[in-house]
């Protein structure tokens, strides 16, 4: 049984930190190359804050997620992932994730890209969210990535990035190296 606490706490923080920090050189060597027209250093995954929430609110269309809970959420769930993901001033996509109490799966709570088709990042805010996910998951030693409650609008693409419908109906896909 793992001890919780304050060391606890810095771990997990450091495991998100380094997640995102490795999947961002990730990017940057091996996707933002094939990118057309895009300035890859301008691209920042970073932690969700109220900035990014009040970004997120200005949107075109509904808002469908409960991004402005995010903020208790992150006080409360100390393994929680959260991934704001920007290209310059804006604010491409975001996600949270956490295992809850399972030392087995990382789930994907709230995954969403900026709705405009014309944003940079477009049609890339799931595999880099993954891409994050999954360092975080084999830093807390998960063996699985699953999608809680998946649009069936975009099960599709989720297929296409590898997950699948596992025995009991979950929508998973297996963390490379397990």
């Amino acid at each position: 049984m793992r001890r919780k606490g304050k060391a606890t706490d810095l771990r997990n923080q450091t495991f998100r930190s380094n997640s995102r920090k490795i999947a961002h050189k990730f990017f940057l060597k091996n996707i933002a190359p094939r990118i057309p027209n895009i300035d890859a250093a301008a691209v920042k995954f970073e932690p969700i804050t109220p900035a990014a929430i009040t970004q997120c609110f200005l949107w075109e269309g509904p808002t469908i997620f409960p991004w402005d809970d995010v903020a208790d959420w992150k006080s409360k769930d100390a393994k929680g992932l959260d991934l704001a993901i920007w290209y310059k001033q804006i604010l491409c996509g975001m996600c949270y994730a956490t295992p809850r109490a399972s030392s087995i799966c990382l789930k994907i709570i709230l995954l969403e890209g900026h709705p405009d088709s014309a944003h940079p990042l477009r049609g890339r805010i799931a595999p880099i969210a993954l891409l994050v996910a999954d360092h975080y998951a084999r830093a807390l030693g998960c063996k699985e990535i699953e999608i809680q409650d998946p649009d069936p609008n975009v099960v599709f693409y989720y297929r296409k990035l590898g997950f699948k419908f596992d025995h009991t109906n979950r929508l998973v896909i297996s963390v490379d190296g397990q």
